[in-house]
């Protein structure tokens, strides 16, 4: 009978080293939010614009950059003073910018974006300064 118990124990044993193994690491982790951009955009794009708000969404670093009390803060939540908006239906730029700062290029994207009512995909063929794409819709709102 304890053979059997050992076998077992062991058994289960192996089973679970086998899934902590094979299973990805980040099978638990939360990923994106819902209202960022589908896996093949997100290869290209690092950054999210959101004219209405004036705030960026950092894809690579899942945080938000965003403009108050005069001066630029970084967030892992929404900023409390976003909360109640549905950032899924919001206005978006899929800014083609790879560096750590595009609120640098904040005037720029400003007017550039102001009023713009699309999901709208920026193509740059430079690292680093998103103003000189085309900006080109996607047709999502």
């Amino acid at each position: 009978m304890k053979t059997i118990q050992n076998r077992t124990a062991t058994l289960f044993g192996v089973l679970i080293l086998v899934f902590m193994l094979v299973m990805p690491a980040d099978v638990f982790s939360q990923g994106p939010p819902p209202w960022a951009p589908a896996h093949g955009y997100r290869a290209k794009t690092r950054h999210i614009y959101f004219p209405d708000q004036n705030m960026y969404y950092d894809i690579q670093k899942s945080n938000y950059i965003y403009f108050t009390n005069g001066k630029w803060s970084i967030s892992t939540r929404v900023p409390s003073i976003f909360v109640g908006i549905n950032l899924g239906r919001s206005s978006q730029v899929e800014l083609d910018f790879y560096g750590d700062r595009p609120q640098r290029y904040n005037y720029s994207h400003k007017t550039k974006y102001k009023g713009h009512k699309q999901k709208v995909v920026v193509k740059n063929k430079a690292k680093g300064h998103p103003g000189k794409g085309h900006g080109k819709s996607n047709g999502n709102k």
